[in-house]
């Protein structure tokens, strides 16, 4: 069966150097198809565990119970409940199928015995010769030229302009454990953040913090994690909104939860090596929105494509000052 190595073995101190992102990952096998969280992260505002946290689990536990001859390449699931980030997850594995070509597997996430995330995935033997084509990657800058998301949030911070009431706020989205960096191909003021121009796409290049080994399944699991980032915030973008929007005349969130999370993997990568995200919204309604993602490694070969429907709800804003 194929395993997804994230922990390596202890240092003579008794210390570990596994990355933030495969502590995220990591899972103990508790029983035959039955695994546990070790780790949850609950970011800050949100009403529930990071919604990539649980996909890029339950992948984790269905891989495992694969043969290493086959690879994920579609998952679907569904967010049923929010994850309580104070008890443990427990991942149900379902052998569906195994066949000469494909194979599934059906994981249920349950808490104090309620189901709050169901993912179905389909793992297939390669077959890399076949017919492909592909939509191309934009011409964006180069992630070398791009500041992070830690140095542009310092600089709003050192920023003598920004409320320290809004630095506050900084510092502790700093403080966070986000195991992934990003850099936005778009250079923002703090205008641009706090009163956003409304627009349907956003692209940011993204990959883990630190080495991971070679193990196409771990790099599959990290993207699936990771490809929950900033997806359906692309929604409230599309209304000039952001979590920071205030005193804009443009709307601010209310809510914003994950409904649903589809992947599809088309070759090949490495998610500790910069990969650009490209989010778009064609339409929101009905308190929800949709988002597509394609994810291109940086020679330009989409590897991954993703769709999301989520809980989208926005609220006037009060007028208060501006930044």
């Amino acid at each position: 069966m194929s395993s997804v190595a994230t922990t390596p073995p202890p240092t003579e101190d008794g210390a570990t150097n596994n990355t933030i992102i495969e502590s995220m990952l990591d899972l103990e096998e508790i029983d035959k198809d039955l695994y546990r969280s070790k780790r949850l992260w609950l970011p800050r505002g949100a009403r529930g565990v990071f919604g990539g946290n649980v996909v890029g689990q339950a992948l984790v536990a269905a891989t495992n119970t694969v043969s290493d001859k086959y690879s994920v390449h579609s998952l679907h699931s569904y967010f049923l409940l929010p994850g309580d980030p104070t008890i443990p997850i427990l991942y149900q594995v379902d052998r569906v199928r195994d066949g000469k070509s494909y194979c599934t597997r059906t994981v249920t996430a349950k808490q104090r015995g309620k189901g709050i995330f169901v993912c179905t995935a389909s793992f297939q033997v390669p077959a890399p010769n076949a017919l492909s084509h592909q939509y191309p990657m934009p011409d964006v800058p180069h992630h070398s030229t791009l500041p992070s998301q830690e140095e542009l949030i310092q600089s709003m911070i050192d920023s003598p302009k920004v409320p320290e009431a809004f630095t506050q706020t900084l510092r502790l989205r700093l403080e966070e454990p986000v195991a992934l960096e990003f850099k936005d191909t778009q250079k923002h003021s703090l205008k641009d953040i706090t009163d956003p121009p409304k627009r349907t796409q956003q692209m940011f290049w993204i990959k883990s913090k630190g080495k991971l080994g070679d193990a196409l399944a771990l790099h599959q699991c990290v993207v699936a994690y990771g490809s929950d980032h900033n997806l359906l915030g692309t929604v409230p973008l599309a209304h000039g909104a952001t979590w920071f929007s205030r005193g804009s005349s443009n709307s601010r969130i209310a809510m914003m939860a994950s409904l649903d999370h589809s992947m599809w993997f088309h070759c090949p990568f490495r998610a500790d090596e910069w990969m650009l995200y490209v989010c778009e919204s064609p339409r929101s309604g009905c308190d929800r929105g949709l988002t597509f993602g394609r994810i291109y490694k940086e020679d330009g070969t989409l590897a991954v494509s993703v769709a999301q429907e989520g809980v989208v709800r926005l609220k006037a804003n009060q007028p208060g000052p501006k930044l």
